[in-house]
């Protein structure tokens, strides 16, 4: 049985913790007495949510998808922690388009910071973690068991993720570095509210069911987060259903292809989709995210 681990004095770095998942784990592990440091974009969300947490909680201005900036924010993590135990490799985007017609920022963005951001997080941090013989978690999604229409470049990103994982943990099993993905359905986060806000996938929705698209309370991503760690678990989900499609992913994703293919719901999703795409999405500038442009609001695709 792997030894488990005690999260009092645990020296853990969080990247997208700015919200939601981040965030909300950040806060969890800090109550049970782990130090925490909080890495992403949003430098004031950052420093709200570490002034909130008090000692033990520290905060650094970084994208994930620039190698250099996680390099450096790891480097000052590792000064002022004296080392580092856990790394939770949150941070990322959701893009909302097709793959084929429009242009491709959106796309090579979500797997920049999806995918080379996780990698990024993963090489600045790895050393430490040989040395302490800690803890690397990575966060997928369904997506990356499931890949449906419109969310192209995340299931990629995705899926890529837990390929890397997988990889990674038979690699360092023998150096006692325990290795981890957790994998997500819908989700009370900005990214899923943010999502439901798109007119496409408005119309997606309509195709699946109720259990699939109604999120999960907060409370359960973090709690399996938090026994995940602590049992240095190699695989954790939530919702719980989300279980069977990890067993059955074999079937799962040609079902999901039947159900969708020729749906006039689904043909009517990628008109407005490519409406979207060709009129021009806004952006948050601070979070790179492509969000909604829809009679000005906007909607912020993050965890």
């Amino acid at each position: 049985m792997a030894r488990k681990f005690k999260m009092k004095g645990k020296r853990i770095l969080v990247t997208g913790a700015a919200r939601g998942i981040g965030a909300a784990v950040a806060r969890r592990l800090h109550e049970q007495g782990a130090k925490v440091a909080l890495v992403g974009l949003e430098v004031l969300q950052l420093e709200r949510v570490a002034n909130e947490l008090g000692e033990g909680a520290i905060y650094f201005e970084a994208d994930v998808s620039d190698k250099t900036a996680v390099e450096s924010a790891v480097d000052q993590v590792v000064e002022s922690f004296g080392g580092l135990d856990v790394v939770i490799a949150n941070a990322g985007i959701y893009h909302v388009s097709p793959l084929s017609g429009v242009a491709p920022e959106g796309i090579e963005r979500t797997l920049n910071v999806n995918l080379f951001g996780v990698w990024n997080t993963l090489h600045a941090c790895l050393p430490h973690l040989r040395e302490s013989k800690g803890y690397v978690l990575t966060v997928a999604s369904m997506a990356a068991l499931t890949h449906g229409p419109l969310m192209g470049a995340y299931a990629a990103s995705k899926a890529a993720v837990e390929a890397l994982t997988d990889s990674l943990r038979i690699e360092l099993s023998a150096e006692g570095v325990g290795v981890g993905c957790a994998y997500f359905g819908a989700i009370d986060t900005d990214l899923v509210k943010g999502g439901k806000m798109h007119p496409a996938l408005a119309k997606m929705e309509l195709m699946v069911p109720d259990f699939v698209r109604k999120p999960a309370p907060l409370s359960d991503a973090v709690d399996v987060i938090e026994k995940g760690i602590q049992r240095r678990s190699s695989r954790m989900w939530a919702p719980r259903w989300l279980g069977a499609v990890l067993l059955l992913r074999g079937v799962a994703q040609p079902l999901l292809e039947w159900r969708l293919a020729g749906d006039y719901r689904l043909k009517n999703a990628l008109a407005i989709s490519y409406q979207e795409a060709n009129r021009g999405s806004s952006k948050d500038s601070a979070l790179g995210v492509a969000v909604l442009a829809s009679e000005n609001k906007e909607a912020s695709l993050v965890k």
